[in-house]
Parts: C-alpha cells; structure tokens; sequence
C-alpha cells in the first residue's frame, strides 16, 4: 500500500501528460472529427494508446528521478496501477459530465495499455534508458566526485 500511495506523479513531464489525458478525456471533440468511424474498436484502441504513453511517460519520468540507482519494480508496478485507476477515474468523470453511460470497455482497454507499457519498460526499455540517461547525466558537475580520477 505504501509504494501505491507514492505513485502521485510528480515530474514536469508527468503532469503534462495528465493536462494531456483530461483534455483528450473531457474536450467534446479534441481531432476535430465528427462521427468517423475508423474501426469497430477505434476508441478502445485509442485508450490503449493513449494510457500506454501515460503509463510509460510516469515510469520513465520516476526512473529518471532515480538515477544514477536503478528503479524499483514496485514502484513501476505502482505507477502502471495508478495510470488505470486515472482510466477508471476519467470514465466515471465523463459518465457524471454528460450523464451517459459508463463503458467498461475503455477502462478494460486503457488498463491492458498501463499493463503493457509496464512490461514494454521493464523487459526492453529499462536497461537501454537507463545507459542512455545515465552516460548523458554523467558528465554533470553534481557527479564528479564519483569518477575514478588518473594519476
């Protein structure tokens, strides 16, 4: 319980994905577009997309937090949960501003999307970011006492 209630997002990157989320989630028509239908499942596909960003955009942004250590699973885990519970937040709040119906579908969808990015982070995308983001930081004046210095 303690890791899920530290995974309030909090980097300038996270809350710019969530200004993100809720404008996509309550703007009437955020493409401009009027009743196309693309797909039988676009807009299930759409929260797919959209959560699966949201949830590696807050896994990536915590990781980074943590460097030069690497990050904990559980706060992954942590983050990903917390990404479908603003899925499920955001359909309770477009089922009360419109008075419509809530659609399971969509949460379903956007949960599957914060499950994969957890799995697409932590089985490819951790050990590459991490060398990356790592070997970029490692130049920096705050980390100068750590180099091994040649005589």
């Amino acid at each position: 319980m303690k890791s899920f209630i530290l995974a309030i997002p909090t980097g300038i990157p996270s809350v710019v994905m969530l200004l993100v989320v809720c404008f996509f989630t309550f703007h009437p028509n955020p493409l401009g577009i009027y009743a196309l239908k693309v797909f039988p499942y676009a807009e299930e596909v759409g929260h797919f997309i959209l959560y699966f960003i949201t949830a590696l955009v807050f896994i990536t942004d915590y990781a980074k937090s943590r460097l030069p250590h690497h990050s904990k699973i559980n706060q992954e885990i942590a983050f990903s949960a917390s990404t479908a519970v603003l899925a499920l937040m955001m359909e309770i709040g477009i089922m009360w501003r419109t008075n419509g119906f809530f659609e399971m579908s969509n949460v379903v969808a956007a949960t599957l999307g914060a499950a994969a990015a957890f799995l697409f982070y932590h089985f490819w995308l951790l050990h590459p970011l991490r060398h990356y983001l790592y070997h970029s930081i490692q130049h920096h004046w705050r980390y100068q006492h750590r180099r091994k210095k040649r005589k």
